[in-house]
């Protein structure tokens, strides 16, 4: 079968294509959850999960080898080596280019490669996974860029969380895992995040894990539409209670304004926080008390109570600005 072929789905506007790049384990569920609701759409589950608006492209399956195959060649599928950036740059472009493509698929269940799948061109894609920025075929067709960085002390507490209670692994093979897979990381996805249009970056915060100092960091002048506070904000009534504050850095380069908060909110009085939080962002572009209703809507989700929730909605609902600017709407 062709890897790529005419569509038989015809599209008014150009496809619109966010790339997100996370290490495994970081989330990426919840936030597409985020995203489907800015956006007032679903999609239906499935290897490649696939709506009437959004189609999400999981980039492990441009690994080149199967599991069996990469014990064999003792390489991570974190190496740029074990992935087919000459065929996943080539499809990209080809469904940006309103084309459909025989997508291959790894199967994380078997770990073996089943056959392709036909993807026909839709009106979003989000192309999540390891590289999604890495190279630079790819990257060019992307419409915005997100990197969701964890520095390691935080990738270790979640990871434990996670493993030790589904997996029964012990702290210690917790972190020998973290540790054997830091070199291919530092390597091949972490620079990437000097390329993304904005990043999300979970530190401990001020006072201590579990509690966390999120930070979105937004590129100035690039096509991500930025986001301001009007003044530092508190929020009290819980411990450790919350604070948000903006201010502007160089990251890896490049001038940023980044927003932060650090710590939770109250979740009994949720609402009011956030209606307090909404009315001192400037720029959302949202319906009156959409970040609040979304908020409220994923309030089981995890990382609703700190800045992970928070600014995960920001940026769904900025994706959703950017989407309505490319396409006219």
């Amino acid at each position: 079968m062709a890897a790529i072929l005419p569509a038989t789905t015809k599209l008014d506007h150009a496809p619109v294509m966010i790339g997100v790049a996370a290490d495994s384990g970081c989330g990426k569920s919840t936030f597409l959850r985020r995203v489907l609701g800015a956006l007032g759409t679903d999609v239906k589950p499935g290897h490649t999960a696939i709506g009437e608006m959004l189609t999400v492209i999981c980039l492990d399956d441009y690994h080149i080898n199967d599991r069996a195959g990469r014990k064999a060649t003792g390489q991570s599928a974190l190496d740029a080596r074990e992935n087919d950036f000459a065929l996943m740059g080539a499809q990209i472009e080809a469904l940006k280019q309103g084309k459909a493509v025989y997508k291959p698929i790894y199967n994380h269940d078997t770990g073996f490669k089943d056959p392709p799948e036909l993807i026909e061109p839709n009106k979003v894609f989000v192309v999540e996974g390891l590289h999604p920025i890495y190279d630079q075929k790819a990257r060019s067709q992307l419409d915005l860029s997100l990197y969701i960085d964890i520095v390691n002390d935080v990738k270790f507490a979640w990871k434990v969380q996670r493993d030790v209670a589904e997996r029964g692994w012990t702290e210690e093979q917790v972190k020998a895992d973290i540790q054997k897979r830091l070199p291919d990381f530092a390597a091949y996805v972490d620079p990437q995040k000097a390329d993304a249009d904005v990043i999300l970056r979970y530190e401990p915060s001020d006072q201590g894990l579990p509690y966390l100092k999120v930070k979105l960091i937004q590129k100035k002048g690039g096509p991500f539409p930025m986001i301001t506070l009007k003044k530092e904000l508190q929020l009290t009534g819980s411990k450790p209670g919350a604070t948000l504050k903006q201010y502007d850095m160089d990251w890896m380069g490049s001038p940023a304004t980044v927003v932060e908060m650090d710590g939770e909110i109250d979740m009994d009085n949720m609402e009011k926080q956030l209606e307090d939080i909404e009315a001192n962002i400037v720029g959302l572009a949202g319906r009156p008390h959409e970040l609040r209703d979304a908020m409220v809507k994923l309030k089981t989700s995890p990382g609703s109570q700190n800045g992970t929730g928070l600014l995960q909605a920001v940026i769904a609902m900025k994706i959703r600005e950017v989407y309505d600017k490319l396409t006219g709407r």
